[in-house]
């Protein structure tokens, strides 16, 4: 019970900070509270075994966790729902461009990595670098005034961010599209 009572609080915490920007936020809220969401959940469903196991009990506890924990659980999922929708948003429209951008210059930056596990050493990481400078590549969301720019980020997989400007920058999973940093 109080998994669902967390995951309710974290779902209400999440939709106080929605905004219609595209930024996923420092910290990213929405793909945090789908992780501690796909973690908590579980639990919960523990939680239901015990009860069906328990449930002919005549146990005051047992009585409150049959009148408590599915209304409590129906609104965890309620509360969370914003934030997978957020997460889950960034597979269609614009999202779904910027993906497959990211998706070819992850591509594109993964061929001049020479080691099988794909970390990129100094020099082929500023030869990367060197590229994203020289070719700068750019995307507009229609919610913000000025276009998002693809930049190297890091040394290891996924190697491209998009930078929001005005401070923000995010990392990518290139398949799933949840945020991996944010600052």
């Amino acid at each position: 019970m109080g998994v669902t009572l967390v995951l309710y609080c974290l779902g209400l915490f999440g939709l106080s900070q929605l905004t219609r920007y595209p930024f996923p936020g420092d910290p990213p809220v929405a793909d945090l509270n789908t992780e501690l969401a796909l973690y908590g959940w579980p639990f919960i469903l523990v939680g239901y075994c015990f009860f069906f196991v328990a449930r002919k009990e005549p146990a005051r506890i047992i009585q409150l966790w049959r009148n408590v924990l599915h209304p409590l659980t129906l609104l965890s999922f309620l509360a969370i729902a914003p934030s997978f929708a957020l997460v889950a948003v960034r597979h269609w429209g614009e999202w779904s461009d910027l993906k497959a951008m990211l998706q070819v210059h992850e591509a594109r930056v993964r061929a001049l990595s020479s080691r099988a596990d794909g970390t990129l050493s100094q020099e082929e990481f500023a030869r990367a670098k060197a590229w994203f400078q020289e070719q700068p590549v750019t995307f507009r969301f229609t919610l913000k005034s000025e276009p998002v720019k693809l930049r190297l980020m890091m040394t290891i997989p996924p190697y491209v961010g998009v930078d929001f400007r005005d401070g923000g920058a995010a990392v990518f999973d290139p398949v799933t599209m949840a945020c991996i940093y944010s600052d």
